[in-house]
Formats: structure tokens, sequence, C-alpha cells
């Protein structure tokens, strides 16, 4: 399930929905779903942190001196994360549930897939991610936040909009990772006061999802980035499609 983990929640494909999907498969319980979830998230976070680390450490060089387009970047980042932070806090107590609606999530792999097709149809590469301008950063941010469904994928959703606003596919992507790592930190912070509580655990079996689910993560990076530059993200649409079928059959 770390693998899984790391090798969905990069490539456009949806990696809560494959969870949910495993989860069903694989008989694993949702209180056991919600420690080992935060541990593979933490796994991809490290992950992230490593793969663009240069630039993340441009952004903050560039947003204290004044120089470049650090200072915008940092102020995208933080307008598209609201979104997807006060749905997640409004609906915190209730985003588990749908993990058990495997209809539901069918329907959102079919989402993502319609997505990604328009996009890659659409897409009209018109300026960078630095200087797109904060309508169309709130814009990613409101693709993030649909992404709490499982079945829709947080990359796909937030590439496919980016792409749709007319941003360039190098910077589109860069910007989507950076803009993950509020949203996928801010989720684990929100778990440390049950880790507190001791009504969550943290053992081996988290460890080694985690370590999984980092070192796959690593290669879907890899693999998304030559994907999205060729122009075939239709290819994850066709997957996308076949499993959100598979998921309303499940369901």
């Amino acid at each position: 399930m770390g693998i899984v983990q790391g090798l969905t929640e990069f490539l456009p494909v949806s990696s809560s929905g494959h969870l949910a999907a495993a989860r069903h498969l694989l008989n694993v319980g949702l209180a056991e779903d919600v420690s080992f979830e935060v541990a593979v998230h933490v796994g991809t976070l490290v992950t992230v942190l490593i793969f663009f680390r240069e630039r993340i450490l441009r952004i903050f060089k560039e947003s204290i001196s004044g120089e470049g387009d650090g200072r915008r970047w940092l102020g995208y980042v933080v307008l598209g994360t609201i979104p997807a932070g006060v749905i997640g806090l409004s609906l915190e107590d209730k985003i588990e549930t749908l993990f058990n609606n495997m209809t539901l999530v069918g329907i959102a792999w079919l989402f993502t897939a319609s997505f990604l097709f328009v996009s890659e149809r659409f897409a009209k590469e018109s300026t960078s991610a630095g200087k797109m301008g904060y309508g169309r950063a709130f814009w990613i941010g409101c693709a993030q936040a649909l992404a709490i469904i499982p079945g829709v994928s947080r990359s796909g959703s937030t590439i496919a909009a980016g792409l749709l606003a007319g941003v360039d596919k190098k910077s589109v992507v860069d910007f989507v990772f950076i803009l993950s790592l509020p949203a996928v930190g801010g989720a684990a912070l929100l778990t440390v006061k049950d880790w507190a509580a001791g009504d969550l655990s943290f053992g081996l079996a988290h460890l080694a999802g985690g370590v999984a689910a980092g070192i796959s993560g690593y290669f879907a990076i890899v693999l998304l980035l030559k994907t999205v530059s060729s122009g075939k993200l239709s290819w994850f649409a066709v997957y996308c499609t076949i499993a959100g079928i598979l998921a309303l059959i499940l369901g």
C-alpha cells in the first residue's frame, strides 16, 4: 500500500481513490487507514522536499531579497492553499466516510479522466507559474480542494486547471508539487492531537509504508514530468476511466 500511495500520489490517477480501493480489496479497517495514510503522506512529502529543493530554496531566497519572482510564488502558494484548507477543516470529520463509498470514488475517477482529456485538448501556454497572477493561483487551489474526494486526483486536477488557465507545462508541474506541501503537511499536523491522545499508533508497518511511498514517489515524479512535457496526459485519462468503471462495479 505504501508503493501504491507513492506512485499514485504524484501520477494523476488519485492516491486516495487507490487507497480506498486497496482497503476494500485487502479488508483494511478504517481506524488503521487514518494513521497509515498519514505515514505514507509524510513519506511523499519528504520526496517533494528533496526533488524540488532547489526551486523551494530559490523561492525563499528571492522572497527575502525581493529579487526574481519568489515573492509572487510564495503568494500564489498561500492563496492556492486556502480553498483546500477551508474545505478540509470544515469536513474533517466526514472525509473518512468518503472512503467507504466506492460508487462515489468511481464517479470521481471518471471526473478526473474527463478533466485530463479536456485540459490536454484545450491547453494554451501563455504564461509561466511565476507570472500567472492571483486569479489563476486561486483557480488551481480550488482544483486542489476537489481532491479531498477520493478518486479526484490532486496532481491531475491541479495540472489540468493550470494548463487550461494557460500556464506552461514545465512551471505548472513545479507549482503543483510545491502547492502540495502546505496541504499534505497540514493534513499530517491535524493528526498530531490524535497521536498525543493515543487514538492513533505508529509502528514498523507505518514506517515501512512511509519509506516505500517516498521511494516509489520519486520515480513517479520523474515519470510525470516526462509525460506532461510530451503531452501524454490522455494516457492517464484512459487509466482513470477504466479505474472508475471498475470502482462503480465494485461499489
